[in-house]
């Protein structure tokens, strides 16, 4: 969405001020041209019939929201939207709105809905709005710019006029599938939502990697590989990374994609422009033995890469998450989760009560020898950092990830105790239960990534 000066703000306030020539002394006061001038923006806003179409983009690090505007004359607006979080209170919803004066003629959002609810997100960071300054017409469309937004950043917003079909365009399907998939990455800490979903190209069996990021309306396409299963994966090896992201609108069940994505495997060329989302079919996968996950699965077809079942999973064929020398991931130890997502924090500090990191570190170069491994950094009663890592050797395929700990562990705590040292084997023991891992990626943050054990449910994040 483009971004514009607040000129017309300052037409208005000089239309407002008046002049001091010949024909002042005619014009009306100041108060009845507000009033003259709120009445008639609610008299655009109540004119069309079908009322408004807003293609809805915060900010240009967004994709975009499809949202539905029909004024009432009695301050009431219906809002229909693609947003469909609060169990759908946001598709179909009525608040009510004001017309003001204050940096102009200003449309507000009075009562929650969907616009405070994106205003809302990451803290208040994600660059929506529920104010807006009427900076005038253009092309039949009504032109309204952020009153929120920094003076230097400001979004404008075009009020198109609807027609009687753009609500068949509203994809509440697409939008709760992409959010059942969001698997284990729920919003933890705040971080976001992320749905993960393996597309399986059934007349080329290929299966191609994608997380969506939910909020900002974001799909990376990770990598596509020979092979419809993990193990069909594992065994072929023919991965081919794609590493490319791009932000989305949705329309009639359809993810539209603002840049098209190639992705390329035995010489076979896809160009992806969208993808058909169909209704979630739930059902149980066992990523563990005797335990079980809840999954969501559709099946659909298009012209860009034939016809696909498509269904969250927490394997990846590829990713960022990268094994190699001198990589060191870290973590406040506050963002790691038992089952319930509760930290497990005071479980830490019971053992190392000066603890201030969780690390885990790849091909690190240690006495002429490479060292991976997981544990913690704590501060000495100098304030100087001492490191309880416990080593262990890996197979690592797509984000899966298999862990064995060796007994090559690094203490440089020159007396460590029994209990830190039992402490820290019983605390890796319960994060790597099982010693399967996968590492999720994630969009919003660049180097963020969840590891999850379908084992015993435990999950933190690294950075």
């Amino acid at each position: 969405m483009r971004k514009i000066s607040h000129i017309g703000i300052i037409i208005f306030i000089l239309n407002l001020s008046g002049c001091a020539n010949d024909e002042g002394a005619n014009l009306p006061s100041v108060e009845d041209r507000v009033s003259i001038a709120v009445q008639e923006l609610r008299d655009k806003l109540t004119e069309p019939e079908s009322g408004w179409r807003l293609d809805y983009r915060p900010t240009v690090e967004t994709g975009t929201f499809l949202i539905l505007l029909n004024f009432n004359e009695d301050g009431t607006v219906r809002i229909q939207s693609d947003v469909t979080v609060n169990d759908g209170a946001f598709i179909d919803h009525v608040i009510a709105y004001r017309i003001d004066s204050s940096q102009g003629v200003e449309l507000i959002m009075e009562t929650y809905g969907v616009f405070h609810y994106l205003f809302e997100l990451q803290q208040a960071s994600f660059g929506g709005e529920f104010e807006f300054i009427f900076e005038g017409e253009e092309n039949g469309n009504l032109i309204f710019s952020s009153k929120t937004d920094p003076s230097n950043d400001v979004t404008e917003l075009a009020f198109i006029p609807a027609s009687a079909s753009d609500s068949d365009l509203i994809s509440s399907v697409a939008t709760v599938t992409l959010g059942e998939g969001r698997f284990q990455t729920e919003d933890l800490g705040g971080i976001g939502s992320f749905g993960t979903f393996n597309f399986h190209l059934q007349d080329q069996d290929y299966l191609l990697s994608t997380v969506f990021d939910l909020e900002r309306r974001a799909v990376k396409f990770l990598g596509i590989a020979e092979g419809a299963e993990t193990s069909e994966v594992i065994a072929n090896e023919n991965i081919e990374e794609i590493d490319l992201e791009t932000t989305f609108s949705l329309s009639n069940e359809r993810v539209i994609l603002d840049q098209p994505v190639t992705a390329t495997l035995n010489g076979n060329v896809f160009e992806i422009n969208e993808l058909p989302i169909g209704e979630a079919i739930k059902s149980l996968k066992s990523y563990c033995v005797d335990q079980e996950d809840s999954i969501v699965s559709f099946s659909a077809s298009n012209s860009d890469i034939g016809s696909f079942e498509a269904s969250s999973s927490l394997f990846q064929v590829a990713n960022n998450f990268k094994v190699t020398p001198n990589d060191v991931y870290s973590i406040n130890h506050i963002f790691l989760y038992d089952e319930d997502d509760n930290s497990i924090s005071d479980q830490i500090e019971a053992v190392f009560p000066d603890v201030v990191a969780f690390q885990w570190y790849h091909g690190v170069e240690v006495a002429d020898s490479v060292f991976n491994g997981v544990g913690f950094v704590v501060l000495d009663e100098f304030n100087n950092a001492e490191f309880f890592l416990r080593g262990f050797d890996f197979t690592q395929s797509g984000n899966f990830i298999q862990i064995t700990f060796n007994g090559n562990d690094l203490i440089t705590e020159d007396n460590p105790t029994q209990e830190q040292l039992d402490g820290l084997d019983q605390l890796t023991d319960l994060l790597f239960t099982g010693g399967e891992i996968y590492v999720l990626e994630l969009l919003n943050i660049d180097g963020l990534f969840e590891f999850y054990n379908p084992c015993n449910k435990h999950k933190g994040f690294l950075f």
